[in-house]
């Protein structure tokens, strides 16, 4: 009877699928390896595109922030610029004021009144913010009728309004005379005027 020999036939197909597994394992690593390095150069490239795009941001936002820093010291300047402005505005429009004070001054003070000093305080009066100037006015009458008719047409004055006799004191060396303090306000027609006593 014939023997055939079948171990040799076993062997190299063992040795065939060994050498397939071998191959098939090698590509598989290759295949791993070289999606690694795919997935690898995607995320770092995501991540250097993401770092641009913080480095620009961060670039626009230090620019947004000197340009906002910019922008606050041009409203200070502006504000500031926009005060003086107003307090030029009001010096001018008070310049003739103080001039026609003083005309109505003269105009309202009688014979026998000496005025020796006078002195002016801004003051802010109502709910308007209306400015009004406090007027303290010392000065010599002959007699106290004298110093009332002064109160009186000081009181008539479309300008001066009278608010109270401070002091009233007999001077005592050389003729005779009343030393008076008098405090009045300056009103600026077409203003309301401030109630006496506010």
């Amino acid at each position: 009877m014939a023997r055939i020999n079948l171990l040799d036939w076993r062997e190299d197909l063992r040795q065939e699928r060994n050498k397939e597994f071998w191959i098939t394992f090698a590509l598989m690593l290759v295949l791993a390896g070289l999606i690694w390095f795919l997935v690898n150069q995607v995320m770092n490239s995501r991540i250097e595109s993401q770092d641009e795009r913080i480095s620009t941001l961060n670039t626009e936002i230090g620019v947004l922030k000197k340009q906002t820093q910019e922008i606050e010291k041009l409203k200070k300047e502006k504000e500031e610029l926009i005060k003086r402005m107003d307090l030029i505005t009001d010096l001018q429009q008070s310049r003739p004021e103080v001039v026609r004070m003083f005309d109505e001054l003269v105009r309202v003070t009688p014979e026998g009144i000496n005025l020796s000093t006078w002195k002016r305080n801004e003051m802010i009066s109502g709910k308007e913010q209306v400015a009004q100037y406090q007027l303290v006015l010392t000065g010599q009458g002959e007699t106290n009728p004298r110093i009332s008719e002064f109160m009186r047409k000081m009181d008539s004055s479309e300008r001066l309004q009278t608010s109270a006799l401070k002091d009233v004191q007999k001077q005592t060396r050389g003729l005779p005379a009343q030393n008076f303090t008098l405090e009045a306000k300056q009103v600026i027609p077409g203003q309301s005027k401030p109630e006496e006593g506010k």
